[in-house]
């Protein structure tokens, strides 16, 4: 939701229905001199006060909306980061600690380290929580997934590090290298690519 275009038109909706209500007053009401205009100015100072009251509740939300915004950021830094500190360790099929990693252990680890967010143990159960994106709306932190067995199925997560104008970057756990960073421009990705999951927003987890 863009607050940038939602404030500028709830303003002028606003104005235009104090303006309407004020037109109106004038109009349905005698003129009775004095009394008469001290009565429609006391509406307009009511009709002003409820778009004072409805203005300052959309800035208060706003204001929310941005710091989940700016939680969710750093929330991502602090799991790359923590990602970042398994690079090179080995892979190790259902490994979970320093001595060896599966994909979905460097996962689970990075996110249990940096949060308090409980993912799943294995990529195909981490796959069903969260919020589907597209590759357009992906950001630093998304989960991004892969089928990479025989079976058609997700087997393989990463964690997106960078997302560029034709490729995404993510960290890792590769079954002959450990745990690097690769690209979706890589055939062996690119052609095993399934669906990118937004999970640090998702209130359920």
């Amino acid at each position: 939701m863009s607050y940038k275009i939602v404030l500028p038109s709830l303003l002028l909706s606003l104005g235009l229905m104090s303006f309407s209500q004020t037109q109106a007053s004038t109009i349905n009401k005698p003129n009775s001199g004095k009394k008469n205009g001290t009565t429609i100015l006391k509406e307009s100072k009511k009709t002003d006060e409820e778009i004072k009251n409805q203005v300052d509740a959309l800035l208060d939300e706003m204001s929310l909306f941005k710091n989940e915004e700016n939680n969710s950021a750093e929330l991502s830094e602090l799991i790359l980061s923590a990602a970042f500190d398994y690079e090179g360790v080995r892979y190790r099929f259902g490994g979970s600690t320093r001595n060896g990693l599966d994909c979905s252990g460097l996962v689970t680890n990075a996110f249990n380290d940096a949060s308090s967010i409980n993912l799943p143990r294995s990529s195909a159960d981490m796959a069903k929580i969260g919020d589907k994106v597209s590759k357009d709306e992906a950001q630093r932190g998304d989960l991004i997934f892969f089928r990479t067995g025989k079976v058609n199925r997700i087997s393989h997560v990463g964690i997106i590090t960078e997302v560029l104008d034709d490729e995404i970057k993510f960290i890792h756990s590769s079954t002959t290298k450990g745990v690097i960073v690769s690209t979706t421009k890589e055939d062996y990705y690119k052609k095993r690519f399934v669906q990118i999951n937004r999970v640090l927003l998702d209130d359920t987890i």
